[in-house]
């Protein structure tokens, strides 16, 4: 009993730090209101795709990490990070989500065990920069309690006026967060498909964060929902995932997978001519599990560790490294994902870690730029 009442106490005093962090950039308190556009003040700092050439360090070369659990203190993450920095790596992306209930909700919540707080970011993102690394924070929306297959893309809340206000709140926060630590980055939303018609809606929210944070502003596009995103020229980044269709059978050849890129990178260049804004890749990851390259999004298509999985992932990416290494239009790539837990040859998830992908990833992370990794064979 007396740990509960503890705990719960814990959580009044994160909600009350939140609460008066957010308060000293909005008196009005959490739930600010941008139903009607606002003038920027911040100037862009927008990059001209192309315009000068790159060395290793201007491409970011990184991996993100699921921040879910902060109860018990951050240092799994700490440690993560180091491991990151040891590989090699120039960023690291911290991915936090916050949370509604279902796609009818208009209510978004950050849930305080999963969530680190103000001081818990700055100890974080403190530790990356000594480090060496960028820091691109990455906030999603996340369904706690989904119907059948809701995800965030095909949110339809009852009142988007409501909605949007609490989006902005959520995204508010970590504009702050990215603020106080000088982060490099700061992606305003992700694969919310349903809200990306919302183009007046959307600027204002965008134009009201870069009054918070001055770093690079993107959002996530979908891999295959990119060309209908109506705010890329307001953002300093293309970001999209890269969970395309890569071949028809499990565990295919090597030449399958760059067969199957060369219309996929065709098509995303043309469509960057119309944006002229450089592409971070913000997703590059596949299960090591067999299919893989048919179905990247799906981490449950064989939930049992395989030879042919691991093989899988290598092979998916050597390919993604040998069709975009030295290109100009691309500004870098966040690998999804490194795990606090777990790694090696049982773990068939998304992480490298310990696996045979990862000797690809470690090569990557320390080639110049127009290196073409040759590690792996057919």
């Amino acid at each position: 009993m007396l740990q509960r009442n503890l705990l719960k106490l814990a959580g009044v005093l994160i909600v009350a730090i939140i609460v008066l962090y957010l308060r000293a950039d909005n008196p009005m308190g959490i739930r600010a209101d941008v139903s009607a556009p606002k003038s920027m003040k911040a100037q862009r700092r927008s990059i001209n795709a192309g315009s000068h050439k790159k060395n290793k360090n201007d491409i970011i070369r990184g991996i993100a990490i699921q921040i879910n659990y902060t109860a018990d203190g951050i240092e799994p993450y700490l440690r993560a990070i180091d491991e990151i920095a040891d590989l090699g790596a120039n960023t690291v992306g911290l991915s936090t989500a916050g949370y509604q209930e279902n796609a009818s909700s208009a209510s978004i919540n950050l849930d305080l065990r999963k969530c680190p707080t103000p001081a818990q970011f700055k100890e974080l993102i403190s530790h990356a920069k000594s480090r060496g690394l960028k820091v691109i924070l990455m906030p999603v929306i996340l369904l706690s309690n989904p119907r059948g297959s809701e995800w965030r893309g095909v949110i339809q809340p009852p009142d988007w006026d409501e909605w949007f206000a609490s989006y902005f709140a959520f995204i508010k926060y970590f504009a702050k967060v990215g603020l106080d630590n000088d982060a490099y980055g700061l992606i305003v939303g992700a694969e919310l498909i349903s809200t990306e018609s919302f183009r007046e809606r959307w600027i204002t929210i965008i134009d009201e964060v870069r009054k918070i944070f001055h770093g690079k502003l993107l959002y996530s596009a979908n891999w295959d929902h990119y060309r209908q995103v109506s705010f890329w020229d307001k953002l300093d980044l293309i970001g999209m995932t890269t969970y395309h269709k890569l071949s028809d059978k499990e565990n295919p050849p090597l030449e399958t997978l760059l067969k199957h890129w060369a219309p996929i990178k065709k098509e995303i260049l043309e469509w960057q001519k119309t944006i002229n804004k450089p592409i971070l890749f913000t997703e590059v990851g596949w299960c090591s599990q067999p299919g893989a390259s048919i179905e990247a999004w799906n981490y449950y298509r064989h939930m049992s560790p395989s030879k042919e999985g691991l093989e899988e992932q290598k092979k998916c990416y050597l390919a993604f490294v040998r069709t975009w290494s030295n290109t100009p239009q691309v500004a870098g790539a966040i690998w999804w994902e490194w795990t606090i837990n777990g790694g090696g040859p049982n773990d068939y998830g998304y992480t490298p870690k310990g696996k045979p992908a990862l000797e690809v990833l470690k090569q990557w992370f320390n080639s110049s730029d127009n290196y073409q990794i040759q590690t792996g064979g057919q």
